[in-house]
């Protein structure tokens, strides 16, 4: 094992990241297992951590909380992770404990600390973890599917499955279809039966869109539901993905017939929606909000993923020193799928 690694900061709120050279952590406690990483996700809630969305950040920090590689050292009290697994972790520690967790809904955990926000995460190298975060990768499934099968592809298993109640046939509208989230959004609701209508402002990524699986493309330029009627005979959809938030929200309230759902799993900025009562009652429109993902939910997704039914859709795999130029981009909409960091 080398004795230093390189592993990007954040030393302040809106200040550029910074690369430094860290020592390989050698200690550990009882519970907590080393992991060598390959590469790690960058996620768009690790552009809001550096704007100071999170106001509970403790800086400086390492950013990241899209964990998977090869254990390589264990803690004295772990006894179900060995030097060798191929693993895969939550974005966050549950405390195993408390009545969440004892009800498999360790995402609601009050006590739960997050990686790259409470504690050191994954834009490094080496990463601890503690071993309640833990799941071991099935055969088949890829690296790229294992970095990303807690934060992406398992919460939307728990939003589309878990929370919206997905079945097959039923019509989902996802927004933000060409993000790193919308576009596996378009995956997992085909995965599960769904038909697709994808919500997109670039053109550009339309290609990539369909190729995920959607069956309608919607280019917004603001407005979208009265296209959403069209393709829906005038009824609405299902169910409506909703990961961008404040921007598309009203459109996509506009959009869900009559006793449909709304799943909330994405808010690009903190500005608050207009939410008019009344339809919502009259209509008797559930929205839902939907956090992470379980260990079940990330286990169904590998699952998936080794089936072969999901597939990581990746932008670009840069070196770590390029992390800077990764959140501009993503700032900009630059990308379409998951960028990822490699960290070897």
């Amino acid at each position: 094992m080398v004795n230093n690694l390189k592993a990007v900061f954040l030393t302040g709120i809106r200040k550029p990241l910074e690369v430094k050279e860290i020592d390989v952590p050698e200690k550990l406690e009882p519970h907590e297992v080393l992991i060598k990483q390959k590469m790690t996700g960058v996620c768009y809630r690790d552009i809001l951590t550096v704007d100071g969305f999170f106001p509970r950040v403790k800086i400086p920090i390492i950013p990241g909380h899209e964990i998977a590689g090869t254990v390589v050292k264990v803690g004295d009290a772990v006894k179900n992770f060995k030097p060798g697994d191929y693993v895969a972790s939550l974005i966050y520690i549950p405390c195993g404990t408390c009545k969440y967790c004892r009800m498999g809904m360790e995402n609601l955990c009050r006590n739960r600390l997050t990686y790259g926000e409470d504690l050191n995460g994954s834009y490094a190298e080496y990463v601890k973890v503690h071993e309640n975060s833990l799941v071991k990768v099935p055969p088949n499934v890829p690296i790229e599917g294992a970095v990303i099968g807690a934060c992406v592809t398992g919460m939307l298993y728990h939003a589309l499955k878990v929370k919206g109640g997905l079945v097959e046939g039923e019509k989902v509208l996802v927004t933000g279809a060409g993000g790193g989230v919308g576009i596996h959004a378009v995956q997992m609701a085909k995965a599960l039966g769904a038909k697709v209508i994808a919500v997109t402002t670039s053109e550009w990524k339309i290609d990539k869109i369909r190729s995920a699986g959607a069956d309608d493309i919607i280019i917004s330029k603001g407005t979208f539901s009265d296209d959403v009627k069209k393709l829906t005979d005038g009824e609405g959809v299902d169910l409506v993905l909703e990961s961008v938030g404040q921007p598309t929200f009203e459109q996509s309230f506009r959009s869900v017939r009559w006793g449909g759902r709304i799943i909330v799993v994405g808010n690009v900025n903190v500005q608050p929606v207009n939410l008019n009562l009344g339809p919502l009652i009259l209509r008797g429109v559930t929205i839902s909000g939907s956090v992470s993902s379980t260990k079940i939910d990330l286990l169904q997704a590998l699952r998936l993923t080794a089936e072969g039914k999901i597939k990581p859709i990746i932008h670009d795999v840069v070196p770590l020193e390029q992390v800077q130029q990764v959140h501009d981009m993503m700032r900009k909409k630059e990308t379409v799928g998951r960028v990822l960091l490699r960290t070897e």
